[in-house]
């Protein structure tokens, strides 16, 4: 049994076991609540210590209903397979837009095997599967990139399912081009097999029903995004690798930017504060720069900015 079908099932026995101790203490069951209490902390101890652990590796199931789905009987082959080709593709695309930074708009995606998945298991409830990254045995102490990629992945499925119109904002981090078509493969592949979703991870879960699977796939495919690479001199002014921001001046303007950095640029820099280069604000950088423009379905505009790489250069302009 998978770390996630044991985690439901001792969730399960926590709420019982909870009902029982309720229902000891009404009838005046001494006995029979210290034995129930013992049992819940028991159970309550097994719990904690598999989220602990699998809040930190990428697992989730995935369940479907509706059309192709009997119950939680059989679901449609065909469906099922393409259906988990499309939620790996969007994983993958990602991971590989925050490990490097930058996401070509052709050619193979780097890091594909790295952010593969394997199926450990058939979720219940509904009918699904439970899928894993490779080496998810191992423990980790922090969120592993593709952990890190499947939240990524399911909060954008949540936020292009809301319903409130005006909360509808996208991060220009999680829309690049080919994660926006992944995005749309997925949600088109549910809309026309008439397919619902749950999505659950070891700390949290989520439910897309067929009313948020046709906003998602509506807004998609009426939100249009442009990225534009662009390589800028001038003065880091702010920096905050841990919050992935910074604030750049750049030469020639008095405007200052805001914005974020990708995944392995905070990371390099981190490394950086941490060692004996550490880094001076106020120093000249030549940065790599995607302007992010976001036209959403209501016409409004959002302009964003994603440092990719950073390099220092000269402390003088020429």
């Amino acid at each position: 049994m998978s770390d996630l079908q044991r985690l439901s099932d001792l969730q399960r026995q926590k709420r019982e076991l909870e009902a029982l101790v309720r229902d000891a203490e009404v009838d005046g069951d001494i006995v029979g609540k210290l034995n129930f209490l013992t049992r819940l902390e028991i159970v309550a101890e097994e719990l904690d210590a598999i989220v602990d652990r699998d809040g930190r590796v990428a697992e989730i199931a995935l369940l479907f209903e509706g059309g192709p789905v009997d119950g939680s009987r059989t679901i449609d082959a065909t469906f099922a397979a393409q259906a988990i080709g499309y939620f790996q593709a969007v994983v993958t695309r990602l991971f590989a837009s925050n490990l490097k930074g930058e996401l070509a708009l052709r050619g193979k995606i780097k890091g594909t095997n790295l952010a593969a998945l394997n199926i450990r298991g058939v979720a219940t409830g509904s009918f699904g599967f439970i899928l894993e990254e490779k080496d998810s045995r191992q423990t980790s102490a922090v969120k592993t990139p593709i952990r890190e990629a499947i939240e990524e992945a399911t909060a954008l499925f949540d936020e292009f399912t809301q319903e409130n119109e005006d909360d509808f904002l996208v991060d220009v981090d999680s829309i690049n081009p080919r994660v926006f078509s992944s995005l749309a493969k997925f949600f088109r592949h549910l809309e026309k097999n008439d397919a619902s979703l749950k999505a659950n991870l070891p700390d949290r879960h989520f439910t897309f029903d067929r009313a948020g699977v046709e906003r998602a796939y509506k807004r998609i495919t009426a939100t249009h995004v442009k990225i534009e690479p662009v390589s800028w001199t001038g003065t880091l002014v702010g920096l905050s690798p841990i919050k992935r921001t910074f604030d750049f001046k750049r030469e020639g303007s008095e405007e200052i930017i805001s914005g974020k950095f990708s995944h392995q640029v905070s990371q390099d820099y981190l490394e950086r504060i941490e060692g004996d280069e550490g880094i001076t604000l106020g120093d000249r950088f030549v940065a790599r720069i995607e302007i992010g423009t976001i036209r959403k379905p209501d016409g409004s505009i959002s302009v964003s900015y994603t440092v990719t790489d950073l390099e220092l250069a000269d402390r003088s302009p020429p």
